[in-house]
């Protein structure tokens, strides 16, 4: 006999609200948006989906390399983007401006070669996936 998980009303409940979440992701195209906004959104249309839901289902496309997760600073909310798991997204890298929260897109050579050498000296695999690196962008410095 199934558990209480197994229930047909609470997986079906559990889906839809999944569909809800990604739809609005999805709606977001590569924007960056935030669990409190996808929360807002999803409110304001009368679709109403539990924070603590909205979480836990970013943290498994996170985990599957469907969404890149971007924590500016402490305090702050972190951002989501939709990227799927075919992406360009995951075969770049990220500069992420601490001040403002822009994000700049990056190709790099020699990242690529500091990753294989990595793994050959140390046999450790990096998840490049998730590499963001943190710093000031140049409008916000000044510059």
């Amino acid at each position: 006999m199934g558990s209480n998980n197994d229930a047909p009303g609470k997986n079906s409940r559990n889906t839809r609200q999944k569909r809800l979440i990604l739809d609005c992701l999805l709606e977001h195209g590569g924007e960056h948006i935030t669990a409190e906004e996808i929360v807002g959104e999803l409110k304001a249309r009368n679709m109403a989906v539990g924070k603590a839901t909205v979480y836990r289902f970013l943290k498994q496309l996170e985990n599957e390399g469907r969404v890149k997760k971007y924590s500016i600073a402490e305090g702050v909310s972190a951002c989501y983007q939709y990227v799927g798991a075919d992406s360009p997204c995951n075969e770049h890298y990220h500069l992420l401006c601490s001040q403002c929260g822009g994000i700049t897109h990056i190709e790099s050579k020699i990242i690529k070669r500091f990753i294989k050498t990595v793994w050959q000296a140390n046999n450790f695999a990096v998840d490049e996936r998730k590499m963001v690196f943190y710093g000031t962008c140049k409008s916000c410095a000044g510059n």
